[in-house]
């Protein structure tokens, strides 16, 4: 079975800092629970056809854009590309330190991960959600995690985007992963 994209999670799991926990998955959790409660205090729905709607096109763009920084990164030529495959960073997996060139493919490999499953949870969400009688907390609780994970990859997307332009340009302080 194709499970091996687990092993990349698990991964991406192991180089998360505390900072990076609070600022990828504390914060957007918080604002999900907030969605949450608005929704169930609230009778207005009709933001969330239209984030659903647009969650698929922005999911997309964001696939598209990962897939390309991670060509860039595999294919491309240079001194600072080269530098990073042999810049070792202080995390550790299976008792390896890692280089920042696999740190960096690990964040926007899981990136792609994560982004391809939410578009499909986005495709068939609907679907469940018109044919089967679930009750409306549920489908509340169903949106906000949604809109969790959505927020969760766009600060990820953030600190990717960071990160390799830190490379690319190479400053002299220390780059963030």
């Amino acid at each position: 079975m194709y499970l091996e994209f687990l092993l990349l999670i698990a991964d991406y799991f192991r180089t998360v800092s505390r900072r990076i926990f609070y600022f990828e998955w504390l914060f957007p959790l918080i604002i999900g629970i907030g969605i949450f409660l608005l929704l169930l205090f609230g009778s207005s729905t009709s933001a969330t056809v239209i984030f659903k709607d647009n969650a698929i096109n922005l999911l997309g763009i964001l696939v598209g854009f990962s897939i390309t920084v991670i060509t860039i990164l595999t294919t491309g030529q240079g001194q600072n590309l080269d530098e990073i495959k042999k810049t070792k960073t202080t995390i550790k997996i299976s008792n390896d330190t890692i280089t920042l060139f696999r740190l960096l493919l690990i964040n926007f490999t899981y990136s792609v991960i994560i982004e391809v499953a939410l578009i499909i949870v986005c495709l068939i969400y609907p679907l469940i959600i018109d044919n089967i009688k679930i009750d409306a907390n549920i489908k509340y609780a169903g949106f906000s995690i949604l809109v969790f994970l959505i927020l969760h990859i766009m600060l990820l997307t953030m600190r990717n985007l960071t990160d390799f332009y830190l490379i690319l340009i190479k400053p002299t302080r220390k780059a963030s992963v």
